[in-house]
């Protein structure tokens, strides 16, 4: 029997993101979520999972993440985790009431330290994000109080602002930053957006609101938390740690994927035949 494509579903809809029904946009996290545990063996793994301190509730732990993902990016986290204890050792546990103090000449002596990343530019941004960072705390009673006036709809903007501000920060630190400190946030990658743009629930607009205003629309219809959407929208179209993917970038296997019938690149294709 052939497949027949839902009326909600069609290759121009400019809106459908806010024409499908909550049920419908949380069947097609349950169906995204159900095909992929056909795939994989492997449990969801949360966030704090990539974190450095499992609790964020001074300043200085959550400065210290914060320096911790920006040392990661690039390198091995085995290896960056193995030398963690000498780097805390080197900045005063992080405290950056006491790193906004220590002089730029200081970073001379500490490139010469075996025990170090001995990342020049790395090891000076410790130092200047601690000023900034007590700037921001000046200004904002404290870097915790200025992360957390950032409203979950508009969490987006705090990630733009971490890695406009942070120097070292670039996009993904500070998503790693956000998502291991506690905040609720996602994934954003490019085989996620594939998904949803062939699923017609990508708004058009800037690339960062658009994802956004996809990723809030399903986490409100589902009740899953916007990390565990993201993560299988990733794997639905990269087949990370699966048996293959399902979306994938350049031979999407619509055979095999259980949302033909809200799937605008699917559809496309049939009406075209």
């Amino acid at each position: 029997m052939a497949k027949q494509s839902r009326k909600t579903t069609t290759a121009n809809s400019a809106d459908k993101l806010h024409l499908l029904s909550n049920r419908e946009l949380a069947d097609v996290c349950k169906k995204i979520s159900q095909k992929n545990s056909t795939l994989h063996a492997d449990g969801p793994v949360a966030p704090s999972t990539w974190a450095i301190n499992e609790s964020h509730d001074t300043d200085a732990l959550l400065f210290e993440e914060l320096c911790y993902h920006m040392f990661a990016a690039g390198f091995s986290r085995k290896v960056v985790r193995d030398k963690w204890p000498a780097h805390q050792q080197a900045f005063f546990q992080f405290d950056p009431i006491i790193v906004a103090t220590m002089p730029l000449e200081t970073i001379e002596k500490l490139v010469l330290e075996k025990e170090l990343i001995r990342n020049r530019r790395k090891l000076t941004a410790v130092i200047k994000n601690a000023r900034k960072l007590v700037e921001i705390s000046a200004e904002h009673g404290s870097f915790s109080q200025w992360l957390n006036s950032y409203a979950t709809p508009n969490i987006y903007l705090l990630h733009r602002e971490i890695a406009d501000i942070f120097a070292g920060v670039g996009r993904s630190a500070a998503e790693w930053f956000l998502l291991s400190s506690g905040f609720s946030y996602y994934f954003a990658t490019d085989d996620a957006r594939r998904v949803l743009k062939r699923l017609g629930l990508l708004p058009k607009g800037r690339k960062d609101e658009s994802f956004d205003a996809s990723m809030q629309a399903l986490q409100t219809a589902s009740g899953m938390a916007s990390w565990e959407i993201s993560i299988d929208l990733w794997r639905f179209g990269s087949g990370f740690r699966m048996r293959e993917a399902v979306c994938g970038d350049a031979a999407p296997n619509c055979a095999k994927c259980p949302l033909w019938d809200y799937c605008d690149f699917f559809n496309q294709d049939l009406n075209q035949q």
